[in-house]
């Protein structure tokens, strides 16, 4: 008798179960973000946003995505802007200086609602320098020339710029390394409690390195890291890098960024080319 209440039990379970029908979601279209800050959308590289409808998170989406929701009527909905790390693909995650997209959208099951998502960088970000010395348009941060070689200095040029006046790094078969640093960039944080970040327009037809230096206070013992090396881009592209593990690695208090630009030689010691450049614009450094 145990054994047939059991069975019957489910029987009616299993016939629950195929008679309910399928929920159709709501779909939300999300667009690419909208960026309320100098230089506007097209000065940023934002590929991904991490969705939440009604507190709940629904995944992260390469933009513009269409987001299955099974909610219904009024809801509320955050997305936030996400980036590709160090020009990864493989590394999309949020930027912690751009702010998340608050709103509401009305769910009906079977349709499509678009949301087009605003950000602007939080009040509480910091720009070392100001952003108006990054575009190297009026007053600029100040760099050197780094490699001793006074036929291998940097340009401030109009020609192929990004937008006014961008940073030109050239080399030939006769000068073949260019070095620059920056201004010294003082007080860091160099804990691993705050992101630093830098934001970087640059275009160049040959492989070209940065590297982060740091200093004591006085400006002695001078140690570098290896922070990235740059493949040859045809058209302009933006990366954000994400500088926090070489302060901490540091442990300096005062910072410089140094760029590289070599002409190689491939392995029968012959060069692939007979000259080359790297452009750089828009240098920012942000942190909390």
């Amino acid at each position: 008798m145990k054994r047939l209440t059991i069975f019957a039990l489910f029987s009616l379970l299993f016939s629950a179960c195929t008679d309910e029908e399928e929920r159709i979601p709501a779909y939300v279209r999300v667009e690419p973000f909208t960026v309320n800050a100098i230089g506007g959308t097209g000065w940023q590289k934002i590929t991904e946003g991490w969705v939440y409808v009604n507190d709940r998170f629904l995944g992260g989406y390469t933009l513009p995505a269409l987001v299955p929701v099974l909610d219904e009527g009024e809801a509320d909905i955050l997305v936030f802007p996400g980036v590709k790390e160090n020009g990864l693909l493989q590394t999309p995650g949020l930027y912690p200086f751009l702010a998340r997209h608050e709103g509401k959208v009305m769910l009906t099951p079977g349709q499509t609602t678009i949301l087009q998502p605003v950000t602007q960088y939080l009040p509480e970000a910091i720009f070392p320098w100001t952003v108006d010395r990054t575009t190297f348009n009026s007053t600029t941060v100040v760099l050197q020339d780094r490699d001793g070689d006074p036929a291998t200095t940097f340009e401030l040029v109009t020609n192929g710029a990004f937008d006014g006046r961008s940073v030109k790094l050239a080399v030939d078969t006769a000068h073949i390394v260019n070095e620059i640093v920056t201004e010294v960039v003082g007080n860091l944080p160099n804990t691993g409690d705050r992101p630093v970040w830098l934001e970087l327009h640059y275009r160049n037809n040959l492989p070209f390195e940065l590297w982060l230096l740091g200093t004591d206070s006085n400006g002695s013992n001078e140690q570098a890291q290896p922070v990235y090396q740059f493949a040859a881009s045809e058209n302009w592209n933006k990366i954000y890098i994400n500088l926090t593990e070489f302060l901490v690695a540091l442990q300096k208090s005062n910072h410089r960024l140094f760029f590289r630009v070599t002409l190689q030689k491939n392995t029968n010691g012959q060069f692939d080319q007979l000259n080359g450049e790297a452009l750089l614009d828009n240098m920012r450094l942000v942190h909390f």
